[in-house]
């Protein structure tokens, strides 16, 4: 389907993104000015916004030590970059030189930047593509050359664009959840039941955000498994049959793959035997057979619209 966008150029009025991003520590923000002057300095662009978790308020700088060892987690700073076309976007992407700009010195928080043109962002924003309408919705606007605008997203999709989003939905996040599920057999056959757990984590996570996606067009920035799986009994009931959790073994069970998001990777005192591996990987395999089947039906009731 395609999308005209006639009506890009003019002041950004109608929606009044954030643009001082007062939430964050004076020393952040000296950053983000710094990140702008960076990217100015180097390149014609239209328009930076920070989003992500120093957009939301959520960003992490945790720090901690487990056998005399220090462990660091930093949130990365995310910005998108938009330019006028396609010619500046791969300016600003293949950069060498700004991304050695943009490297944080000792132990500063990373950049992570994207770049994209107006129109590729105006047409996502019209298809109601979660990923940049959280960015227009979250994001705080750091620099705006006043010429364009963003797209205003629709109240709701014609049924032909719906389903093609679920179709793709479905095909992506299914395969990439098969891989984990995969890795996890993989990782275990190995000898590494804790990346086998993290694999199995992965997989319960991708096949719900695919359930999500092809219902709803959204993603939510969850990895807390007992919400995931709350948020998918919605949809269908038989997700709380996942792990059935009054009886004391399942409860054990879904704590070992809740925790495995952060425990399996980074703590020492995460243990999962191989009999547990198996027995959740069983109940991975259950909520594969649900993702798949509640899934189909509905990328065939919407089908059955068009």
């Amino acid at each position: 389907m395609e999308h005209s966008y006639k009506d890009t150029r003019g002041p950004s009025t109608w929606y009044k993104m954030k643009r001082r991003p007062k939430h964050l520590p004076l020393r952040k923000q000296q950053v983000l000015k710094n990140i702008v002057q960076a990217i100015c300095a180097r390149h014609v662009v239209d328009m930076i916004i920070l989003f992500g978790s120093h957009a939301r308020g959520d960003w992490v700088e945790d720090e901690y030590e487990e056998d005399h060892i220090t462990y660091e987690y930093r949130s990365d700073y995310d910005i998108l970059i938009i330019t006028a076309d396609k010619a500046a976007e791969r300016d600003v992407a293949y950069d060498i030189d700004l991304k050695h700009d943009l490297e944080p010195g000792g132990r500063g928080t990373r950049v992570n930047y994207i770049a994209h043109t107006i129109h590729h962002v105006n047409q996502m924003l019209a298809e109601r593509r979660f990923f940049f309408m959280d960015i227009q919705k979250e994001g705080y606007l750091l620099y705006d050359s006043g010429r364009y605008k963003l797209a205003r997203p629709p109240r709701r999709l014609p049924p032909d664009v719906m389903l093609r989003h679920a179709e793709e939905y479905f095909t992506e996040w299914i395969e990439s959840a098969d891989g984990f599920l995969d890795s996890a057999r993989y990782n275990q056959s190995k000898g590494r039941p804790k990346i086998a757990a993290f694999d199995l984590h992965q997989a319960a996570e991708r096949y719900i955000t695919c359930l999500l996606l092809v219902h709803t067009g959204y993603r939510p920035k969850e990895h807390d498994m007992d919400k995931l799986i709350r948020q998918a009994t919605g949809f269908d009931p038989r997700f709380s049959e996942t792990f059935l959790l009054h009886i004391d073994e399942e409860k054990h069970l879904f704590d070992l793959l809740r925790r495995a998001y952060v425990d399996a990777r980074y703590s020492k005192s995460y243990r999962i035997t191989e009999g547990e591996l198996n027995a959740i990987a069983e109940r991975i395999e259950g909520m594969k057979k649900t993702t798949k089947e509640v899934c189909e039906e509905k990328i065939e009731t919407l089908r059955r619209v068009i």
